[in-house]
């Protein structure tokens, strides 16, 4: 597989589709991750009205690829953890993640920054990096989504996180029982969506993400990118 066709984009009418096709784990590593940004990059730019990701395969993303990890290609500019999620973040359209599976360590921080989850019943959120000797760096963001009390559960633990649990806390917006349901239902939603005048989108996604930032989401990005400075990084696949 050649590292392009590990993440495409394409355009469905007003929506544009992310879709991640390393599988069956979507792993990633710096082959990945430079197909990864620029899809996001081209979203980013062109005049689609909603941004949808999905993923091919059994799991979303199962983490860093550690058994035959491959390098950016030559000449790629491959941004940092941080800067990542500032790209996804300034993509001033709806953004939706449809995740099935595992969503593991880094492949986390891909869906993040999204304005919607989208999750099949199986789908669940770990970071083992703890039990990996690793000090807990990516804790910030956690704390930030599933609250400090649960992030340090997860964290202290490994546990899974089901997509369930953070559905009753309002952190994923929608459930379904399989992939194909996830998918198809993110479209039709993404198409309604994208029926809408994008000028008051864009204004009510600005204002939500201000609110955010005055409450201090802008400042742990920065600790995370401190933290990520001083420490390596590491992830693991999942283990089935």
């Amino acid at each position: 597989m050649s590292a392009e066709s590990f993440v495409s984009y394409e355009r469905d009418g007003d929506v544009g589709i992310i879709t991640l096709a390393r599988e069956p784990l979507n792993t990633y590593d710096g082959a990945f991750e430079a197909a990864f940004q620029t899809a996001w990059t081209q979203a980013k730019s062109d005049d689609s009205r909603v941004v949808v990701m999905m993923a091919k395969g059994r799991h979303f993303c199962a983490g860093a690829e550690l058994k035959n990890p491959r390098p950016a290609p030559e000449g790629a500019t491959v941004l940092p953890a941080w800067d990542e999620i500032r790209l996804i973040k300034s993509v001033m359209k709806p953004t939706i993640a449809a995740i099935q599976g595992g969503c593991i360590g880094g492949g986390q921080r891909m869906v993040w920054p999204c304005d919607l989850l989208f999750c099949t019943e199986d789908a669940f959120f770990r970071d083992p990096t703890a039990r990996m000797g690793i000090g807990g760096i990516q804790s910030h963001l956690h704390s930030w989504f599933y609250g400090p009390r649960l992030a340090k559960e997860m964290i202290y633990s490994g546990m899974r996180l089901p997509a369930r649990r953070l559905y009753e806390m309002g952190q994923v917006n929608r459930m379904y029982a399989d992939v194909e349901t996830l998918h198809s239902e993110t479209l039709v939603f993404a198409h309604e969506i994208a029926e809408l005048d994008p000028v008051p989108l864009r204004q009510a996604k600005r204002a939500a993400d201000i609110t955010m930032d005055i409450q201090g989401q802008h400042y742990v990005l920065s600790r995370m990118e401190e933290l990520l400075d001083e420490f390596p990084r590491m992830d693991i696949h999942l283990n089935d």
